[in-house]
């Protein structure tokens, strides 16, 4: 997830608003039950009504002040969040579109959908929850049991060993929902896969009768997600009904050690209220981390996905210095084209599609490519755009190296290669595009 964090420096006005709002609301909810113990002990205890009256003022005020910073946490938060998504959104589509075609082969499209909407989406709720209550979850433990130890030491004292256990459990179910997760994506991208399939062949599933077989198809991968977040979704759970046996223990403790300090006047009515109070506020807050856990857990596997698209190699940049030089010497693609030695095998493949494949077609001569299906006649046509890159050996347009050709230069060329597909009615346009001719097998 780091490797993202600098997409949100545009952004770091608003986010430091947010972050100070939002500490503004934690200093004033650590310092309520403190009031609320000089008023009990001060007033109510002592039945001086102006001193209730005083501190009740004070903690109204308080109030305001923390329902203030909330609205406005929350405007400046969702701010960041929808702009961060809309940021990633957009530099994944463009690093789709600039791409080398082996990525597509690496990620699916479904893959590529899932990453660009749903990952997103766990990454934008993620950035919202950081900078409205998910750094003041964490922030409240810690504070909860300082003030604790301020308002009354031996009573705090229950909270030093609970409250470090429950951290470390927490961050033990974080590991494992991580890995779970990111499980969950990867049946989500299949879900999306299998509708994709079906959806695009649905006049052959209708002519051919498999509409039962491609239900069934459905239901299973359908049935191993919800089998899959079922079984993530228990990891982050169990951390729940734990937490809230653990504190509510904590508070027995405090209530019942709490009563022998009275009797023994080492404590104040007031101390007992606030270190209950405080308890209850750690306990919500490490309520709250449980559902951060989770939340934490989804982003950091959608980030991992994220980033493995967009660390993977682009070809943009590829032959700029000498891009200058032979465009002006080709100027078209006119003349010879020659392949030296090519071969081609596709990424986490060992079976070489292409071998050392050589021929030379002069300008004006026609040359037939006829293979079985599977041969590799598709595979040698989209080399010569360079949608494919030759595993090794060289194609020369021209005496050019395409490999020193950027895409910018090589594809505007395109009009000059005429393509014959196995549609005969496809072949009758002169103007393929580059989704036909990655779609549509190579003949001649």
């Amino acid at each position: 997830m780091t490797k993202l964090l600098p997409m949100l420096k545009p952004y770091r006005v608003s986010i430091a608003v947010a972050l100070f709002l939002m500490f503004v609301e934690l200093m004033v909810e650590l310092f309520q039950p403190f009031l609320m113990a000089k008023m009990i002990d001060d007033g109510i205890v002592q039945k001086d009504l102006s001193v209730v009256l005083s501190w009740g003022a004070v903690l109204i005020a308080f109030s305001l002040i923390a329902f203030a910073a909330g609205i406005i946490n929350s405007f400046y938060a969702a701010h960041v969040s929808q702009s961060f998504g809309f940021d990633l959104r957009e530099r994944l589509f463009e690093r789709t579109q600039s791409a080398p075609f082996s990525l597509f082969n690496r990620f699916p499209a479904s893959s590529l959908i899932t990453r660009i909407t749903n990952d997103v989406q766990q990454l934008q709720n993620v950035s919202f929850m950081i900078l409205r209550i998910m750094l003041r979850a964490p922030l409240l433990v810690v504070g909860g049991v300082v003030m604790a130890f301020v308002v009354n030491v031996k009573l705090a004292f229950v909270f030093a060993i609970a409250v470090p256990l429950l951290l470390l459990f927490l961050l033990r179910v974080m590991g494992l929902a991580a890995t779970r997760f990111r499980l969950v994506q990867e049946k989500l991208d299949r879900v999306n896969g299998v509708m994709q399939e079906n959806l695009v062949g649905m006049r052959l599933i209708k002519v051919f009768l498999r509409r039962q077989h491609e239900m069934n198809r459905f239901f299973q991968t359908n049935d191993e997600l919800k089998e899959r977040t079922v079984s993530a979704l228990r990891t982050t759970e169990t951390a729940m009904p734990v937490i809230m046996f653990v504190m509510n223990m904590c508070v027995i403790v405090v209530l019942w050690f709490g009563n022998l300090q009275l009797q023994l006047q080492g404590a104040t009515v007031g101390d007992v209220v606030a270190v209950v109070n405080y308890s209850f506020r750690i306990t919500m807050s490490l309520s709250l981390v449980s559902m951060i856990i989770m939340i934490l857990s989804r982003a950091r596997a959608s980030a991992n996905r994220i980033v493995e698209v967009l660390d993977a190699c682009t070809d943009s940049g590829q032959g700029e210095k000498t891009s200058v030089r032979i465009a002006r010497r080709t100027g078209s693609l006119d003349g010879d084209i020659k392949f030296d030695a090519v071969s081609f095998r596709y990424p986490d493949t060992r079976m070489t599609v292409l071998k050392d494949i050589s021929f030379n077609i002069k300008d004006g001569e026609t040359v037939a490519v006829i293979g079985a299906t599977g041969s590799g006649k598709s595979t040698l046509g989209r080399t010569i755009l360079r949608l494919l890159s030759p595993t090794s050996g060289h194609i020369f347009f021209n005496h050019a190296d395409i490999s020193h050709l950027n895409q910018r230069q090589l594809r505007p060329y395109r009009k000059d290669i005429q393509i014959i597909f196995q549609d005969p009615f496809a072949s009758l346009n002169s103007k393929m595009s580059v989704k036909e001719l990655l779609e549509e097998p190579l003949i001649v």
